[in-house]
């Protein structure tokens, strides 16, 4: 059943607050996705769809249309209220320029460390971001990291990956990748915990460190520690790591950006695994 709800609606209210307030998305534990595509994803790897809405205007695609409509009659299959609100209301429910016609309130997908650590596989890397402040850069090394084989990423403090910049940025990765939440003073502690599950930690920094080769061919699970855009990994972390790593840069670069740096060093990893494997 497809219900209309006004702007003033509480529910609506929530998706608005979802989508701009990280104290309430941890509140009620749920975020918002933007887009049909994004929306289709979460129902797909089986996520907690709890609210579908889209724009009045696209009533005439719902009751046949092969896309919008047989999105929303999967949603609420799988017991999601359906429901249209007013165009103008949707587009002050989107964080984008150029709204897609259907949006989803969420629930959190995050685990615990200890169950992140389980899924453990030798040759593939834990990625670890520190403080990182860029949505976009935190999107973009979540897909990363499963573009590449990352086993999955612990977050340290930083930008909430529940931001629906992050969300967007990250294309479906969120919902695959096991990814765990860590407090801005937890890195330090995380790093024991990463040494006591048999985890080496490797901080990446701009230069003296190893060749991504050299961290590749180390024994056990390793995890790639990653830093804050402007100030890099605190000393504290650098020295809880196991060793330090540089991307190799030629020309007169002086450092890469944070995402392009992680993307690179994941993919050298990936390679000489299946290089080794071939």
């Amino acid at each position: 059943m497809i219900h209309g709800y006004s702007g003033s609606n509480p529910r609506v209210r929530g998706l608005r607050r979802l989508a701009r307030d990280r104290g309430h998305r941890h509140e009620r534990r749920s975020f918002l996705v933007e887009g049909p595509g994004l929306v289709a994803e979460a129902l797909d790897v089986g996520l907690d769809v709890r609210m579908v809405v889209v724009p009045e205007s696209s009533v005439e695609e719902l009751d046949d249309g092969p896309t919008l409509g047989a999105l929303l009659r999967r949603a609420e299959a799988t017991g999601a209220d359906i429901g249209t609100v007013p165009d103008l209301v949707f587009d002050g429910l989107t964080t984008t320029g150029s709204p897609q016609p259907a949006l989803a309130e969420v629930g959190f997908v995050d685990v615990d460390l200890d169950v992140l650590f389980a899924g453990v596989e030798p040759g593939h890397p834990l990625v670890v971001l520190v403080g990182l402040a860029d949505p976009g850069n935190v999107g973009t090394l979540l897909r990363s990291a499963e573009a590449f084989g990352a086993f999955g990423v612990l977050l340290v403090g930083g930008v909430d990956p529940y931001n629906p910049k992050v969300v967007r940025a990250a294309a479906g990765s969120a919902f695959r990748l096991p990814f765990a939440l860590v407090g801005d003073d937890g890195a330090v502690e995380a790093l024991e915990r990463l040494a006591g599950a048999g985890i080496g930690a490797w901080a990446t920094v701009p230069a003296g460190g190893a060749s991504m080769a050299d961290v590749a061919t180390t024994d056990g699970p390793l995890a790639l520690v990653l830093g804050n855009e402007r100030h890099g990994l605190p000393d504290d972390v650098v020295a809880g790591c196991a060793g330090s790593a540089t991307v190799a840069t030629s020309g007169s670069v002086e450092s890469l950006n944070v995402a392009v740096a992680g993307s690179v060093a994941l993919y050298e990893l990936c390679r000489i695994r299946d290089d080794g494997n071939a």
